[in-house]
């Protein structure tokens, strides 16, 4: 027991996000490594709607529920997320307000895992490249101190949840002919 509690909260020694504040250029590659993962799925996003104009729906439904759920659960404040543990603040950069709550779970590994299912359902991008892309970012998230393991493996439950619940929404007719006008013009 004391095992499988050590490898779900494992942590790094020292302080690796400290190194990360220490200067203009780290805080900057910070906020990159911190926020890219947004472009990475925004762009994924769209080439999915691009792709089948029913998967704005899915897309739409997956994350209000997921926003729902992670809100919810780190409201409730299970454990604080370890830099707070080392006595660490907020970087400069970050939106201060994301991590005042609860460690779990990794909203991070919830949409990226819901990228991934769907873009295994439909081709629209190398799941290698996507796995090769998006799973550095995620552990990065771990070493710095934003999440502890378990915050991952629960992003990643609650990721295939809905993708399972939000894989058999279809859209209606008049909202894909919506979505392909736009989708011509981009």
């Amino acid at each position: 027991m004391k095992l499988c509690h050590h490898i779900l909260f494992w942590q790094p020694k020292g302080k690796p996000l400290a190194f990360f504040s220490k200067n203009k250029f780290t805080q900057i590659l910070l906020i990159i490594l911190n926020y890219s993962i947004w472009l990475i799925m925004f762009y994924i996003s769209w080439l999915l709607i691009k792709f089948d104009p029913n998967n704005f729906l899915k897309i739409l439904i997956a994350i209000i529920i997921g926003e729902a759920i992670e809100r919810f659960l780190k409201q409730k404040f299970l454990w604080p997320r370890p830099m707070f543990q080392k006595g660490l603040k907020t970087p400069p950069g970050l939106v201060k307000g994301w991590y005042k709550t609860g460690s779990f779970p990794s909203g991070h590994t919830i949409k990226s895992t819901l990228f991934f299912l769907l873009i295994l359902q439909f081709p629209v991008f190398n799941p290698l490249l996507y796995l090769f892309l998006v799973i550095p970012l995620l552990i990065f998230r771990v070493i710095v101190g934003f999440h502890y393991p378990v915050d991952i493996f629960g992003g990643l439950l609650i990721g295939i949840s809905l993708w399972l619940i939000a894989s058999p929404v279809n859209s209606p007719l008049f909202l894909n002919n919506i979505i392909l006008f736009f989708t011509k013009f981009i």
